[in-house]
């Protein structure tokens, strides 16, 4: 397994105004879809089993209740955010955490977030 990076390499300020854009896209969010995955959380905290593991019903509600809150601000918000971290992060972040999993597993999981990012661009 590959040596933990570090997670960030940006500088304070760029971190900071990273920060700064995911409080401003969350500031601009639906306050009722935040409040669905609010509570979808709190939903899915309140069933978990002995592990820590959340239902699959439970999780499906969590990405719903994001998906409503991120489609309901422009896509250059998410993308602010998106570009703003991508400044800060490690470049060898994705590398080292692609070697802590199957590929399979990994490749599976892109697929399901591309997935999930085309239903929440449908539901703007």
């Amino acid at each position: 397994m590959a040596v933990q990076p570090t997670g960030f390499m940006g500088s304070p300020s760029e971190l900071t105004k990273a920060v700064d854009k995911a409080l401003v896209m969350g500031s601009e969010m639906d306050g009722g879809a935040l409040k669905e995955a609010a509570l979808a959380h709190v939903a899915a905290i309140n069933s978990m089993d002995a592990n820590g593991v959340a239902t699959k019903a439970d999780y499906q509600a969590i990405l719903a209740g994001l998906g409503k809150a991120i489609a309901s601000v422009p896509s250059s918000k998410v993308m602010d955010v998106y570009n703003s971290f991508g400044k800060v992060v490690n470049a060898q972040v994705p590398e080292y955490l692609m070697s802590s999993v199957q590929a399979s597993d990994a490749m599976s999981a892109y697929s399901g977030l591309m997935e999930f990012k085309d239903v929440v661009k449908a539901a703007r």
